[in-house]
């Protein structure tokens, strides 16, 4: 049924498998300190950093995006190529001409005839899309559209960003025909704040430090205000869960207390603080139980969409929500969501937040140095990353194509047919893989083998194995086909995506979920 308002027909998120202890860093990170004790306390009780999460050589914001955005257009049930837009939030794009909401749109089969474009705005920008993929459906322009908040967040080594810096996704399909949650309203809030930034070139970021703590209070707390001013008929403690971007759990949490002083000094708008004053009871039960940040570190643009999505996961129609994200420069949008009663039937069609923070595999510190290692060496030194490769057999029918090119020795997919590169003589072929698959038998390269390309095991009929050890392969398992990067050709060149395997995760988590729910009786 179509309703007059935008709302959120699917979400779905993405979390890496991989997770490191944030005390594991700071350890090595802060090992002279006399007061190191202390510090670490203060940085898993006082700042709330307790994990992150850790994208893996064959991740990236695209990549990140493309399986967060696949579970909400699962979700919705919405065939792929009614999509009309994909707009993208990050601060971590693969390419800087080169648009991940493109090559998100062209994985999932959305076709030619789509809106696509990446949003500036630091950690905003996730949740910044969904208000321009919204103004899209009411002015009548789209009936569907994408909108992906994605990060690998950057930080130098040693920086306290580095404690805290996660990678996810978060994503939302919008459309108006039976909304799980409907928008009732957004409120926007900025100015000049440049209390964090990125120069063209340089690939991490710089900061003032407490700075962002001031900026990000003012920021949050005036988006509220603004919001609160256009709706005069609610107040903040009517709403039933609350999140706001989550660079660590300390700072929305610092923000809560701000909002419990009897006098609210920081209000540009003195007249709303009896319907912004808020209780501490209030933070422990709509605030707290939503910090994931405790599970994957600051995911920044995927922070308050990843957050919002844990929400939906477990609300009841009726109930309100309201996210505000926040990203430096400074930027802020607040959303009011309602929950409708089309969630019960389309919740638990996709994998859950938690069953993605569940899905985790705990690395040790030289694990995490080493991946660092590989990802800033060269093409030469990633290609000798260890790698499993396995033979598969087809199950359940489904299939992909991709082509491999002969000339350049590049995989393109979606399937071409010529090379890119205009003057690539080729020739191309064409190669089938199945969507779902049999694990036959499994190796890890040896030491030799190492530099032999993905170009060259797809070739060879075998595939990449992506989120296992060896030791968790069996013949015989079920797999799940995934986009992954397969090669970066520098600096300056192509990154290669491509088909992977992993042990089947998806499906086998709404089997788990199934099986773990109480039969009721009729």
């Amino acid at each position: 049924m179509a309703t007059e308002k935008v709302g959120i027909i699917g979400y779905g998120a993405y979390i890496p498998i991989e997770r490191i202890k944030t005390e594991l860093i700071v350890k090595a990170r802060e090992k002279k300190r006399k007061d190191l004790s202390q510090f670490l306390d203060k940085v898993r009780n006082g700042l709330l950093l307790r994990y992150k999460s850790v994208a893996s050589l064959t991740e990236d914001s695209t990549t990140i995006a493309t399986e967060a955005a696949l579970n909400a257009v699962e979700m919705a049930g919405v065939e792929p190529s009614k999509i009309e837009t994909v707009a993208v939030g990050s601060e971590s794009k693969p390419y800087a001409v080169g648009t991940i909401a493109r090559h998100v749109a062209s994985f999932l089969g959305l076709g030619n005839q789509v809106y696509v474009a990446d949003l500036e705005g630091a950690c905003n920008a996730g949740m910044q899309s969904m208000v321009f993929i919204e103004s899209q459906i009411l002015s009548g322009k789209i009936k569907y559209g994408l909108a992906i908040g994605t990060d690998v967040a950057q930080a130098p080594i040693g920086d306290p960003l580095e404690y805290a810096c996660g990678a996810g996704a978060g994503a939302f399909l919008l459309g108006r025909d039976d909304p799980l949650a409907t928008i009732q309203d957004t409120a926007a809030y900025s100015s000049l704040t440049l209390d964090f930034w990125r120069r063209e070139g340089i690939p991490v970021p710089s900061h003032f430090g407490r700075t962002t703590v001031e900026a990000y209070i003012k920021h949050v707390i005036g988006a509220i205000e603004a919001l609160l001013l256009k709706r005069p008929e609610i107040s903040l403690m009517d709403f039933d869960h609350v999140v706001f971007h989550q660079p660590s759990g300390y700072m929305p949490v610092k923000t809560c207390k701000t909002l419990t002083q009897e006098n609210i000094e920081i209000l540009d708008n003195p007249e709303l603080e009896d319907r912004i004053r808020i209780t501490p009871e209030f933070i422990d039960e709509k605030v707290k139980p939503w910090l994931r940040v405790l599970d994957t570190g600051n995911t920044y643009a995927a922070s308050t969409p990843i957050a919002t999505s844990d929400i939906l996961d477990h609300a009841k129609p009726g109930e309100n929500i309201l996210a505000v994200s926040y990203g430096s420069g400074a930027y802020t949008v607040a959303t009011w969501l309602r929950v409708e009663d089309a969630i019960l039937a389309r919740r638990g069609k996709v994998p859950s937040v938690m069953d993605y923070v569940n899905r985790r595999r705990d690395i040790k510190l030289d694990g995490y140095h080493r991946l660092l290692r590989f990802k800033g060496g060269s093409v030469r030194s990633r290609l000798a990353a260890p790698r499993i490769v396995a033979e598969i057999e087809p199950y359940n029918g489904q299939s992909m194509r991709f082509t491999l090119c002969n000339g350049c020795q590049r995989v393109f997919y979606p399937p071409r047919d010529r090379c890119l590169e205009y003057d690539c003589e080729g020739p191309v072929e064409q190669h089938t893989l199945p969507v779902y698959a049999r694990l036959l038998s499994v190796k890890k390269l040896t030491l030799r083998d190492r530099l032999t390309s993905n170009f060259d095991i797809l070739k060879q009929g075998k595939v990449l194995i992506v989120d296992a050890t060896l030791s968790e392969l069996t013949p015989g398992m079920e797999l799940e086909s995934l986009i992954r990067r397969l090669d970066n050709e520098g600096k300056q060149g192509l990154i290669i995506y491509g088909p992977t395997y992993r042990p089947a995760f998806r499906a086998k988590a709404l089997v788990k979920k199934a099986e773990a729910s109480p039969v009721l009786a009729s």
